[in-house]
């Protein structure tokens, strides 16, 4: 009887690694908790992370030879029968393949279920997070039923495609990924669905490796994008630069929203690593208004201090910011799985 119960569970752990090794789950993220205490005219003693204690991002895939599912990484629910958000990407080049189609250098790929991307492609690196949250990132504004389809072909030219079938208007997006040369990229996109009041939009960026171009000894990459809105004829540009020399790394970004409102960030930082304790200090100029330098300027001096130990980054960073006369220090701990 004890032999019996000894193959039974044999034979059942060999199913387990054979499922397991049929379908590969990957599973990453990062932990991160602590405090932002600022002190000003009014002090102000937060927890980091949108005051949650603490805060788990991750990154849960389950991998075919032929397709990838991503779980949505909010509301995931175990031991439970319970419907959690996915997306899947389908490999269809690859399946076709498989069935003795081959496609040569073209790639093809459904993009199905929740979350699936409804913006143009784009190749700005938007150092300052001047776009983040300033609504002008050209994207479709309904999405939720779209589905999308990627076509690229080598490295030459990637083409995404993304629309929502059960609208009768039909929102879509669509945009092209190419490299002429080694060193430059460019990008271009449309989207029917940009803003309520001018559906049409219109978006060009382009990136250069001017080292790679220019045979530069150090680094130097610059990116740009203009956002067009075919309407109402108004434009959004962002430009930026980075660089680094003897181990300091400097890079400067150029903004101007719809309004015609012209804004500049210049930040200059260095960090090295002494008895492993990995040291850094930044200072970053910033102007949201050129036309009001003396009432839209802000400066900050930054430094930090960060040590792994234990599979875990501790992390103290002191900021001054001199126009607000703010001064805030964010002790952290951080990890990465």
């Amino acid at each position: 009887m004890k032999k019996k119960f000894v193959l039974t569970l044999a034979l059942v752990l060999m199913v387990v690694v054979g499922l397991s090794a049929a379908t590969p789950l990957e599973v990453s993220g990062t932990f991160k908790t602590g405090y932002a205490f600022k002190f000003a005219a009014t002090n102000a003693f937060t927890q980091i992370e949108d005051g949650n204690e603490a805060e788990v991002a991750t990154l849960v895939n389950f991998t075919g030879d032929f397709w990838k599912v991503s779980l949505a990484t909010v509301g995931v629910v175990y031991d439970t029968d319970a419907a959690v958000a996915a997306k899947a990407e389908l490999y269809l080049d690859k399946a076709l393949a498989a069935e003795g189609v081959d496609m040569g250098d073209i790639a093809l790929t459904l993009h199905v279920g929740n979350g699936i991307g409804g913006g143009a492609p784009t190749l700005l690196a938007d150092l300052n997070d001047f776009r983040d949250g300033d609504g002008s990132v050209l994207e479709m504004k309904t999405t939720g039923d779209n589905f999308g389809i990627t076509l690229g072909y080598g490295d030459m030219v990637k083409v995404y495609f993304s629309t929502d079938p059960t609208l009768k208007a039909l929102p879509m997006v669509i945009g092209a990924t190419f490299n002429p040369i080694d060193g430059v990229s460019a990008a271009v996109g449309f989207t029917n669905d940009y803003t309520a009041a001018s559906n049409n939009g219109l978006v060009v960026s382009a990136k250069a490796d001017v080292a790679k171009l220019a045979g530069l000894d150090f680094a130097l990459v610059a990116t740009g994008e203009m956002i067009y809105d075919l309407v109402s004829s108004d434009t959004v540009i962002t430009a930026d630069a980075t660089t680094t020399i003897e181990g300091i790394g400097l890079w400067a970004a150029y903004f101007k929203n719809a309004a015609n409102v012209n804004a500049l960030a210049v930040k200059a930082s260095y960090e090295t690593v002494i008895d492993k304790f990995t040291v850094g200090a930044s200072f970053k100029a910033q102007m949201d208004d050129l036309s009001d330098i003396a009432g839209t300027d802000e400066y900050t001096i930054a430094a930090n201090a960060k040590y792994a130990m234990g599979g875990a980054t501790y992390c103290a960073e002191a900021k001054y910011e001199v126009a607000a006369a703010a001064f805030t220090l964010t002790p952290s701990v951080t990890i990465k799985f």
